[in-house]
């Protein structure tokens, strides 16, 4: 029995996770929530995220959509993506391959649905955008500023940010000492939440998590507060600091 457990032991020293839950605000009126859960297992890390509207937000238009992204040594692999914005339903699968990405989009409909697949060739290294997020919180502070390429509905954009300042930020009566990154994920995609403008994220110097997001859409913007963080509160940090294949 004790050999058995010093075989495994480096396997659960591989093995963390991390949730990261918030609130978000729209014209100073709580309209939704959403959690992402970090999970590492030796070279694989894996980004689930959740989001869905409150009792108020639904008045409006009700979102209930949940995800992941899974990344091998921080190298893209897998993408799912289950998009529910009001009457706005799509399934999005895509394989990160050499060479490009193959993918699966199911759009919902009225009357049924409708299946697309392809596969889009491409020199450089695609990333999605729940993988794009997590690079720009592992890069920084990076005052020089960086870009990384997104693949998603079909179309690639450049996505360029930078650590633009140091600020001291207030979320629900707890103090942090963060980076402010502004970054631009403005794509053309189809949705009731489209990315517009510049976006903003705060991110605690202590833990590389966001803890504060300015975020704009067509329909407006939405400040993100951290409402509360469980798990390896370190995960990140460690991510950062041991793989060795960041690009």
């Amino acid at each position: 029995m004790k050999l058995l457990l010093l075989l495994l032991s480096p396997l659960f020293l591989w093995s963390a996770s991390l949730e990261a839950c918030y609130r978000v605000f729209f014209l100073f009126i709580p309209v939704a929530e959403s959690c992402v859960n970090y999970i590492r297992e030796g070279n694989e890390i894996r980004v689930r995220p959740w989001a869905r509207t409150a009792v108020i937000g639904r008045l409006v238009k009700r979102v209930d959509s949940r995800g992941e992204s899974v990344l091998v040594g921080l190298q893209p692999n897998l993408f799912v993506f289950f998009q529910r914005e009001g009457p706005y339903v799509r399934d999005h699968e895509y394989l990160f391959r050499e060479g490009g990405v193959e993918y699966t989009i199911v759009r919902h409909r009225d009357k049924g649905k409708e299946v697309k697949k392809g596969f889009f060739p491409s020199r450089g290294t695609l990333y999605d955008p729940f993988g794009v997020s997590l690079l720009i919180y592992l890069d920084t502070p990076n005052t020089r500023g960086g870009s990384v390429l997104m693949f998603y509905d079909e179309k690639v954009r450049r996505v360029d940010y930078r650590t633009v300042d140091e600020e001291e930020v207030e979320v629900f009566g707890r103090v942090y000492e963060t980076w402010k990154v502004r970054f631009s994920p403005e794509m053309e995609t189809r949705g009731l939440l489209k990315p517009k403008g510049i976006w903003y994220a705060w991110i605690d110097k202590e833990t590389n998590i966001p803890v504060l997001l300015k975020v704009g859409f067509t329909i407006g913007s939405a400040y993100i507060y951290l409402e509360r963080l469980k798990g390896d509160r370190r995960l990140l940090k460690k991510i950062k600091e041991t793989v060795l294949s960041y690009p």
